[in-house]
C-alpha cells in the first residue's frame, strides 16, 4: 500500500509511538469521525479497561475528528505502527481484501447480525487473515454503526425513481457498481465537502447512517430519507500487528479482550441510540421518512453483485447467496 506523507500527522504522530516513555506504553487511537457518537463512548470504555487492567502500564491517547487524517490515512498509519488502533468503517475490507468485500457491498446483507455471523465464520476468519497478511492489521472486534440509508430531495421508494440521480457515494468500486446498477449516477465528493455539494446541487443525494446524517445536519439540504438499509455498517476495531506483536502475551490479551468488551458495549449503546437518532431526523428536523421496496433494490443490484462475485474468494458468494433470493 502506498503511504501518503501527511504534514499534519507527521507533527502529531511524534507523540503517538508506542514506546514514548520508559514507564508506559502509549496506544495512539485515531478516529476519523467526530463526537458525539456511540463509538466515542466505546473508545472511552476501552481506555478505562486497558489502563485499569494494565495498572497504568498502557495509556490510551485518542485523536478524534480526523486530526491524524481520514479513514484511509488511518489504515495506512496502522500498517507501519504510526498509530496503534483505529475504528475502520466499510473502507478497510474494500481496500485491503476486496476478495472478501461482499461483507460491505450494498444490498447484500440484511442486518448487522448477519454481518457478525459472516465474520465469526470460517470465511470471516480467512478475511481477517488476509487483512493481517496484506496490511499488518489485526481486526479483533466489531460494533454496529447503523444502517446506511439513502437521502434526497424527493421520495425514491423503488429503483425506478432513482434513475439518473447524482448520488454521492464513497469511492469504493463495489459501491459505485451497485448504485450504477440500481440506476443512480454515482458522483465522487470528499465527505468534508458533501454538505456544500448537496447545497449547491453538485450532487442530489447521498447515503449514510442516521448518526452521520444528523451530525452533519444534512437535513438542512435533504428533505427525504429512504430506509434502504443497503449496508448494515459496522466499525472494525483494528490494531497494528507490529504493535500487538511487540507486547507481552499478558498485555496483548489485555488489549484484545478490552477491545472485544468495549466493542460489545459500543454495540449496545449504538443499538439504543440508532432508532432515536433516525426518528429525530423526522420529528425534530422535518425529514420525510420513506419506506422502500428493498426487494426491488436488491434485484436491481443483483447483476452488479454477481459481477463483483467473480472476484470474490471461493466460498464467499455461497455464504451470502441466502440473502439475495
Amino acid at each position: 500500500m502506498k503511504l501518503k506523507a501527511l504534514a499534519l500527522s507527521t507533527v502529531l504522530l511524534g507523540s503517538v509511538f508506542a514506546a514514548t516513555s520508559a514507564s508506559a506504553i502509549d496506544i495512539g487511537f485515531a478516529l476519523h469521525t467526530s463526537p458525539p457518537g456511540p463509538e466515542f463512548e466505546a473508545v472511552d470504555k476501552f481506555k478505562e479497561l486497558v489502563e485499569e487492567r494494565s495498572n497504568g502500564e498502557i495509556r490510551v491517547r485518542t485523536y478524534p475528528s480526523a486530526v491524524l487524517g481520514g479513514e484511509r490515512d488511518n489504515v495506512e498509519q496502522l500498517t507501519v505502527n504510526e498509530v496503534q488502533m483505529t475504528l475502520n468503517g466499510d473502507l478497510l475490507v474494500s481496500v485491503i481484501a476486496p476478495e472478501y468485500a461482499a461483507v460491505v457491498t450494498p444490498f447484500v446483507f440484511p442486518g448487522p447480525e448477519e454481518v457478525y455471523a459472516f465474520w465469526d465464520s470460517e470465511i470471516g476468519a480467512k478475511a481477517k487473515a488476509a487483512i493481517k497478511e496484506k496490511a499488518g492489521i489485526d481486526v479483533v472486534a466489531f460494533h454496529r454503526r447503523g444502517d446506511r440509508h439513502l437521502t434526497a430531495n424527493k421520495a425514491i421508494p423503488t429503483p425506478a425513481d432513482i434513475k439518473g440521480l447524482k448520488l454521492r457515494v464513497p469511492e469504493i468500486p463495489s459501491w459505485v457498481q451497485a448504485w450504477t446498477a440500481v440506476g443512480a449516477s454515482p458522483t465522487p465528493v470528499a465527505y468534508p465537502e458533501l454538505f456544500s455539494a448537496l447545497q449547491m446541487g453538485v450532487v442530489e443525494g447521498q447515503e449514510n447512517p442516521c448518526f452521520n446524517i444528523n451530525q452533519a445536519k444534512m437535513y438542512e439540504v435533504q428533505s427525504h430519507i429512504m430506509l434502504t438499509a443497503h449496508v448494515p455498517a459496522v466499525f472494525h476495531w483494528s490494531i497494528s500487528s507490529k504493535f500487538l506483536d511487540s507486547l507481552s502475551p499478558e498485555l496483548r490479551d489485555i488489549v484484545v479482550n478490552s477491545a472485544v468488551e468495549a466493542a460489545a458495549y459500543g454495540d449496545k449503546v449504538a443499538q439504543e441510540q440508532i432508532e432515536a437518532t433516525c426518528e429525530g431526523l423526522s420529528k425534530e428536523h422535518g425529514m420525510e421518512v420513506v419506506e422502500v421496496d428493498r426487494a426491488a433494490y436488491v434485484a436491481a443490484a443483483r447483476p452488479a453483485i454477481e459481477k463483483l462475485a467473480e472476484g470474490w474468494a471461493p466460498g464467499v458468494m455461497e455464504a451470502v447467496s441466502q440473502y439475495l433470493d
